[in-house]
């Protein structure tokens, strides 16, 4: 086999292509595609979204990359992947740090870039003997907002809690509190942010108060790594050197 091609409902497929890109054991080309127009809809993607991924999947430079997502003709890392649009075949973006390369009309598959971040074959991630995975809860900020949901992860004892906060990673302060009341109790609290872009970074206080940052994760991707992060230990300090390396 050459490669592995994915078909998957675009609301979730980021968090997927990441999970895969993490846990695939194999330097064989993944691709992940969907289609924002079905095949039974005017003007469809399908056909030609899946034609592509066929087509990377094949490609001996797709090797070796991770898990890679195409729609609209453009080659994504796993890692970065968003969906940006609710409605627009161009919806899947690269968190601002580029695409990796394109499927054209020409039938050729050219790469201008390759992922950096640690993935597949060079994580630590083995899922063979169990696919149980820990609770992971995200609690998005709002102007006022309260404890109440951190609170209520802390009542249901889930595994770890991620945070989306405001710009660089702040967030109200009732929110804080209750966090760190969560970790003070042996919760993994990883802080991350509503913005679309851009890292949240570790600062002294943030360090002194148990927390661990995403640095350009999106909530939900730091979610992914957070669950299996924990099939693995619950150590804050080696949770966090997963987040700068994956």
């Amino acid at each position: 086999m050459t490669g592995l091609v994915v078909t998957h409902g675009t609301a979730t497929l980021e968090e997927t292509a990441y999970f895969l890109h993490l846990t695939v054991k194999s330097d064989k080309p993944v691709v992940i595609t969907g289609a924002m127009r079905p095949p039974t809809s005017l003007g469809t993607d399908a056909d030609l979204n899946l034609l592509e991924a066929v087509r990377i999947a094949a490609c001996p430079e797709a090797s070796g990359m991770g898990v890679l997502t195409v729609l609209n003709s453009e080659i994504h890392c796993g890692r970065d992947v968003t969906k940006a649009n609710t409605f627009r075949v161009e919806t899947f973006r690269p968190n601002e740090l580029g695409f990796l390369g394109y499927a054209d009309s020409d039938g050729k598959v050219v790469f201008y870039r390759a992922p950096i971040r640690k993935h597949t074959t060079a994580t630590p991630f083995n899922l063979t003997e169990s696919t149980n995975l820990p609770r992971v809860d995200i609690v998005y900020s709002y102007g006022g907002a309260d404890g109440l949901l951190v609170n209520a992860v802390r009542a249901n004892a889930s595994g770890g809690l991620v945070l989306a906060g405001f710009g660089g990673g702040t967030f109200p302060p009732a929110v804080v509190d209750a966090a760190a009341e969560a970790v003070s109790e042996g919760m993994p609290v990883v802080l991350a942010s509503r913005s679309t872009a851009g890292r949240v970074v570790m600062t002294p206080k943030k360090e002194q108060q148990g927390f661990i940052v995403c640095d350009n994760l999106l909530p939900q991707k730091a979610r992914v790594l957070l669950m299996l992060a924990l099939t693995i230990t619950s150590d804050r300090e080696d949770i966090q050197q997963m987040f700068y390396e994956y």
